[in-house]
């Protein structure tokens, strides 16, 4: 059952909202994303948005890449994303409602508040005061928070980044999708809304969209490792 203060977040009552994993960053007190565009408020739900500002209806939309993205379980995440351990980390639970679209290695969620957190000791052991990082995020966020070790929380290659290789060649090509589908729009636009809104549902069924939903994906994470993930399946 859910209790008072995740009533106040408006988890809803009457069910469990689905529970997903996914990292932080911990930049004194508040919880980031890990490429630190996102700062997770407290008090209430981080809700998604549509960096393409698709009119897809309710978010996250089926065929785009939006929405707060969170792995199934521990294990999963850790074979999905590497962080490095340079800067505070944290790893843990969030609870996910609204919308919530399921996947074979996780969701995309319309709302998501952090549930229970563990700060990966080995990542703060630079700061001036480390064992202050998990009280500071329990009395902002209003959740359990404990260390925990870096062995438990990331994949052995974490501990050794050096052998990841940026994934430049798939993120120019989806920026360049993206702005091809743009320049295309601006043309289609000048010669009249009805020749716009044939290009735009064109556009929304175009096979582009899922580079850039994967685009988002590692956006949202950090560094995707699919080709684990493709082992995973078996492929």
């Amino acid at each position: 059952m859910n209790g008072p203060g995740a009533r106040q977040l408006g988890i809803p009552d009457a069910i469990e909202p689905l529970v997903g994993w996914r990292y932080w960053r911990a930049d004194e007190g508040w919880l980031c994303s890990l490429n630190k565009f996102k700062t997770w408020p407290a008090g209430r739900p981080l809700r998604a948005q549509c960096s393409l500002a698709m009119d897809h209806g309710p978010l996250p939309g089926e065929r785009c890449g939006c929405g707060i993205y969170a792995a199934i379980d521990l294990p999963t995440l850790k074979e999905l994303v590497q962080p490095d351990l340079g800067s505070p980390l944290v790893v843990g639970e969030v609870s996910l409602w609204g919308k919530v679209i399921p996947a074979e290695l996780g969701f995309r969620a319309e709302l998501a508040y952090p549930r229970r957190l563990w700060v990966v000791s080995d990542s703060v052991a630079i700061l001036e005061f480390p064992d202050g990082a998990p009280l500071a995020l329990a009395e902002r966020y209003g959740i359990p928070v404990e260390p925990c070790d870096a062995t438990w929380a990331v994949s052995e290659e974490a501990g050794n980044p050096w052998h990841l290789e940026p994934r430049v060649t798939e993120i120019r090509a989806a920026v360049a999708a993206f702005k091809q589908g743009v320049d295309r729009l601006a043309a289609a636009l000048a010669q009249g809304d009805e020749v716009f809104r044939a290009e735009l549902a064109r556009q929304r069924g175009a096979d582009h969209t899922e580079a850039i939903a994967r685009s988002a994906f590692q956006d949202s994470f950090g560094h995707d490792t699919e080709g684990k993930a493709r082992r995973r399946k078996g492929a």
